[in-house]
This record gives structure tokens, C-alpha cells and sequence, in this order.
């Protein structure tokens, strides 16, 4: 149960249901239009998140249109110089297509896979790295901190579960977070391959799960996202569009995981747990090595 000696607004808004979602037509108290929280809300481990996840947006939409107007000044070329050598005795209609890739290496289809496979990828370990952080920075106010912060090891995700769960009674892996990572071990294990019919169909409830398909909103078509079909489908293939809305997903529900630490890290709220802690007397959590994840801290 948590012991609030100190009401937040912020609090409130998370009792009362807050749920934030993709570009906003109006300001809401503590949200900015761009769909982050306003820096005065929220504790300095989300404002460093916002400006490394800000680089990872900035990589798709600026990679995108860059190699996009690349690839097409390419496939001029390769058009140019095929009228200027084509031999109807040598060669087929596909000389463009030929001279194209014997020019630039990669398709643009293929080249818009990695590039959504890396933003994925990175904006997933940004989040890893943000729950470490804010959790730790809970734990200083309780003269503790995470162990594994001074070595080159991280938790598990069980492990970040639980102690978000029980220490801040926020959850960190919802279905659709939990979607994204199931996302994100594909892409670095298996790549844009699936190799079941259940595998597939998973794939697909996930998909349906996060929502992100449909047609771009005003704010997304200004952004001018450039989308390549790939000549063969497969079986997890995302559109940039596609891949930006992840980047929301990702970015929605920090905010509530963010305003959830707040009062902790910031104000006078407290749990059980992390009143246990602050009396050096943890807790047990069942599959939470606490001895092991958390050491105390010299309070001088």
C-alpha cells in the first residue's frame, strides 16, 4: 500500500486514469504537444531518456528522407545509363533494376527494414536503461542503491517487474510493452524472419495489439515518411510509419512509469517496501534477489 505523506498532482492524474497517446491536439497539464512531459513533472533520469530518444527519432525520419532522395537520385542515374548502353541483344528490360543494385549494394525495401530494425532495437534499450536509472534514483532517497550499476551487468526483466511492481506499484511490461519486446527479440534473433505458422500468427496479434497501422495523421504526413514495399513480403516487415508509432508506444507509457516515480524520487511518497528498505529490513519478494540487486549506501 502506498503511504502518500505528501498528495502530488501527478499522483492524481495517474488515479484519475491519465493515459497519454501519440501527438495531442491540445496542451494538457504537464504534457507538451510533442507528447512529452513537461521537465517540471518528472524526475532528471526522464528528462535524459526524452533527449537520447529524441536522437533515435531524429535518426528515422532524417535516414529516411535522406536515403530516400539517395536511392531515387540513384535509380535515375541507373535509368540514364541504361538508355545510354542498353543493347537489345545483350540485355532485358530489368537493366535499370541490374545497374541499380550493382551501384548502391542494397535495396531501398531491405535498407528500411534494418533502418526500423535499429530504431526498434535502440529505443527498447533506452527504455532498459531509463528503468535502471529511475529505479536507482528511488532507492538513493532510501539510502540505497542498484548493485549493478557499478558493473558492466543489468537485471532481468523479471527482475526491473518486480521491483517497479512491489517498491513503486507501477508496471513496467503492459501488453503493449510487452508486444514491442517481443518485437525486438525477433528482429535480433531471427531478423525479418518468422519460422512457424503459430510464430506468424503471433506476430499478428501483436501487431493488433499495439494498433499502429492505418492511415498517417496530419502530424505524421508532415513529417514525409518515405515508404519502399519490399518485392517479397516477409514475415515481420514494419513500415516507417509503423515503426514511429512504436517509438509512441515506447514513449506513452514511460511517461506513466515516470510520473509514477516522481512523488517517490521528488516527494514524500512511500511504499512499505521502501519504508522496509530505509530501515535496512527488505522485504522478501519471491524471485527478487534483493540482497543481491540492492546495497545500502553510506547516508554521510
Amino acid at each position: 500500500m502506498t503511504v502518500d505523506l505528501n498528495t502530488s498532482p501527478i499522483q492524481n492524474r495517474l488515479e484519475q486514469g491519465w493515459k497519454p497517446r501519440g501527438n495531442w491536439q491540445k496542451l494538457e497539464q504537464g504534457v507538451t504537444m510533442s507528447g512529452y512531459l513537461d521537465s517540471h513533472s518528472v524526475s532528471a533520469e526522464y528528462v535524459f531518456w526524452q533527449r537520447d530518444e529524441e536522437e533515435v527519432r531524429a535518426y528515422l525520419v532524417s535516414t529516411n528522407k535522406g536515403m530516400g532522395a539517395w536511392f531515387d537520385q540513384e535509380w535515375e542515374e541507373a535509368e540514364d545509363h541504361a538508355n545510354e548502353i542498353f543493347d537489345p541483344d545483350y540485355h532485358g528490360a530489368d537493366l535499370p533494376a541490374v545497374l541499380f543494385e550493382k551501384s548502391v549494394g542494397v535495396y531501398p525495401s531491405d535498407y528500411f527494414w534494418q533502418l526500423s530494425s535499429a530504431t526498434i532495437k535502440d529505443a527498447c534499450t533506452l527504455y532498459e536503461v531509463f528503468l535502471e536509472q529511475m529505479a536507482n534514483a528511488v532507492l538513493i532517497r532510501s539510502q540505497a542503491r542498484l548493485a549493478n550499476l557499478s558493473t558492466e551487468d543489468s537485471w532481468s526483466w523479471s527482475q526491473c517487474e518486480l521491483f517497479f511492481r512491489h517498491y513503486i506499484e507501477v508496471e513496467v511490461r503492459p501488453e503493449k510493452i510487452r508486444a514491442v519486446l517481443w518485437i525486438r527479440n525477433k528482429l535480433t534473433h531471427l531478423r525479418d524472419q518468422l519460422r512457424t505458422d503459430a510464430g506468424k500468427a503471433e506476430f499478428e496479434a501483436h501487431m493488433t495489439t499495439l494498433d499502429i497501422s492505418g492511415p498517417p495523421t496530419p502530424d505524421e504526413t508532415e513529417l514525409g515518411l518515405i515508404e519502399h514495399r519490399a518485392y517479397i513480403d516477409s514475415a515481420m516487415q514494419l513500415t516507417q510509419l509503423q515503426t514511429l508509432r512504436v517509438l509512441d508506444v515506447i514513449r506513452d507509457h514511460i511517461g506513466v512509469v515516470a510520473l509514477a516515480a516522481f512523488s517517490f524520487d521528488y516527494g514524500r511518497s512511500t511504499t512499505e517496501y521502501l519504508t522496509a528498505l530505509r530501515n535496512r529490513s527488505p522485504i522478501r519478494i519471491p524471485d527478487f534477489p534483493s540482497q543481491k540487486l540492492i546495497t545500502f549506501v553510506d547516508p554521510s
